[in-house]
């Protein structure tokens, strides 16, 4: 080994030194925009098919909604069509951030956070309700039904900011951050039968969609520019929008069989994933023009309803 290492080394040093070329740096390539894509299953055609048989999910209704035949609601179609596995995680854990930040100060919370957590609880509520119905591979399938009936519980009491609602928010945020956190906390089923009307209100809902559409959907997509630069974002919000669409028109919610409120929620969810047919092509201008479609059918069931 005295003699053979000494050897090696030099043998070594003897050799030509390769020189090899440098890393390329894509940083700033505008060149680049248009040929690689950010998300390139955002681009493909048609949902992601993962065991799309429709799972036993412990007695819960009917995606489709009305069980009457009604074309008029979302009687065409299960959950998967309208929003992704990976769109219901994110808005879980989107959620669960707002939820962090306004359940925390009891003065704070009593004094109008409260009415913040009715409207994340109530999504979270609406989002377990969803999972517990999904046709297909979602991530806490197993706790849905107890989640979805915990989160519906503690929306409901959060419409006044009491001790009583704060403490219990309290305990909702830790189960919320169990379930995020791959924990499966102790979240009985209500024992009473189950509904959309009973787990959420309308008015939380419409909170909800007025985020995505004013703060988010109609920016996002106000230039070719801005659209591509929160193309995954415009994504998710839209099929956010076509999700709680469905929601508004169960038999069971506020108006959910009236046939005028549901030809509204019908022309919004229908522009809903034309946006996100748009995102798949990387049509800004199809997508601008879905947006306006859903402020359109919002503008006319407003003045519908308050004549």
């Amino acid at each position: 080994m005295i003699f053979v290492l000494p050897a090696m080394w030099l043998y070594a040093q003897g050799k030509p030194q390769v020189k090899r070329v440098k890393l390329p740096d894509f940083k700033g390539r505008s060149d680049l925009k248009n040929i690689f894509f950010d998300n390139p299953q955002a681009r493909l055609d048609g949902p992601r098919q993962i065991n799309t048989a429709p799972m036993n999910s412990g007695g819960s209704t009917n995606v489709a909604g009305s069980s009457n035949g009604n074309e008029g609601g979302a009687t065409t179609g299960a959950w998967a069509a309208l929003i992704s596995s990976a769109t219901i995680e994110d808005e879980i854990k989107s959620t669960k951030l707002e939820v962090d930040r306004i359940v925390g100060i009891p003065g704070k919370f009593k004094g109008g956070d409260y009415q913040s957590a009715r409207l994340y609880f109530s999504t979270l509520a609406a989002m377990f309700g969803v999972i517990a119905e999904y046709d297909g591979d979602v991530r806490w399938k197993q706790q849905s039904i107890g989640a979805r009936d915990a989160f519906g519980k503690v929306a409901a009491n959060c419409k006044v900011g009491t001790d009583a609602s704060y403490n219990e928010s309290k305990l909702r945020k830790a189960d919320l951050e169990d379930l995020v956190g791959g924990a499966s906390p102790d979240l009985k089923p209500n024992p009473d039968d189950f509904s959309w009307g009973k787990l959420i209100d309308r008015a939380p809902v419409m909170q909800r969609l007025e985020m995505a559409f004013d703060e988010r959907l109609k920016p996002w997509t106000s230039d070719a520019s801005t659209f591509e630069e929160n193309i995954e974002k415009v994504m998710h919000e839209a099929e956010i929008v076509a999700a709680l669409s469905a929601m508004l028109m169960k038999p069971d919610m506020e108006d959910g069989e009236d046939e005028d409120y549901m030809n509204f929620s019908n022309a919004m969810k229908a522009a809903a994933r034309d946006i996100v047919d748009a995102v798949k092509l990387n049509d800004a201008e199809r997508a601008s023009k879905a947006v306006s479609e859903i402020s359109k059918a919002c503008t006319e069931c407003h003045e519908y309803y308050r004549a």
